[in-house]
């Protein structure tokens, strides 16, 4: 049977052994092994994020980095021109509705599609023309509205919709090659649910081409 000293001597605290000196030395290692460890984990997170940034290069960057699909336009006759659509007939400046005088403020253009940027009174409105490919909706907008009808003007049907019967806040019709949209947004606590009446609805579809 092993004695008491030789037994210490076997797991290494016998005989001329300094704790002192074991202490400092382990802590030593431990301070370098964890040196090692943290230097590791951060190479292998600079990696990480170069690999990340490769990654969003090769992409074309991130939905933030994404080029402009629109170019701007200073009049719609040049906007019709850069979109392909031929010419793009608004309603004209100040014209007087009964939500209020028709406002133009800017226009723009992309292939196949001319847009106007402008205003009804208080109420924003976007006007687009694009070209008619199966009755394609090209107004961009996909919200679920209320209330769904349809409005005759002189050459046109515009099928129309709204948050409150019979006041339109998108309207859509196409004519043989062309398919049109008109958005109107109000302000502030009506923005869901203002929208125009049809003798102005008649009005600007006659007046748009």
């Amino acid at each position: 049977m092993l004695s008491d000293a030789t037994a210490v001597d076997q797991v290494g605290f016998g005989k001329g052994y300094d704790m002192k000196t074991y202490g400092k030395n382990n802590w030593k290692r431990i301070t370098a092994l964890l040196t090692v460890l943290v230097m590791t984990l951060l190479m292998a997170a600079c990696g990480s994020g170069e690999t990340a940034a490769e990654e969003s290069a090769s992409d074309g960057g991130s939905a933030t980095g994404m080029a402009n699909p629109w170019t701007e336009a200073a009049t719609p006759e040049e906007a019709a021109e850069g979109a392909g659509v031929g010419y793009f007939q608004l309603p004209e400046q100040e014209l007087e509705l009964v939500g209020g005088p028709v406002l133009w403020d800017g226009y723009q253009y992309m292939e196949e599609l001319a847009e106007a940027d402008g205003a009804v009174g208080a109420a924003t409105m976007v006007v687009r023309k694009g070209l008619n490919e199966n009755g394609e909706d090209v107004s961009g907008d996909y919200t679920e509205y209320a209330y769904e009808w349809e409005v005759q003007a002189e050459d046109f049907t515009a099928t129309c919709y709204g948050n409150e019967e019979g006041k339109m806040m998108k309207a859509i019709w196409t004519s043989d090659n062309f398919a049109y949209s008109i958005m109107i947004r109000g302000q502030g606590d009506i923005s869901d649910t203002y929208g125009l009446a049809e003798e102005d609805v008649i009005t600007l579809v006659n007046a748009i081409q």
